[in-house]
């Protein structure tokens, strides 16, 4: 496997908190504003895809093959 470079993995790390911190917040308001039945769908599953998002974030930690215990 290649090995990526620690800048492409701090810039893709950003842009995942930064748009899950974005769905959060527009959940949020789904979830406070929104029509009762649909608001509340709507901003859970805009919490949900956020939460997945910072499901991601061990991918692009650049030392995580190295941690990694030798095979036998």
């Amino acid at each position: 496997m290649r090995k990526r470079s620690v800048g492409s993995l701090l810039v893709l790390r950003f842009l995942l908190i930064a748009n899950a911190v974005v769905l959060i917040a527009i959940g949020a308001l789904y979830i406070r504003y929104g029509a009762p039945p649909g608001g509340i769908a709507v901003g859970g599953v805009l919490i949900g895809i956020a939460l997945g998002l910072f499901s991601c974030l061990p991918l692009t930690d650049p030392y995580r093959h190295e941690r990694r215990r030798p095979r036998r």
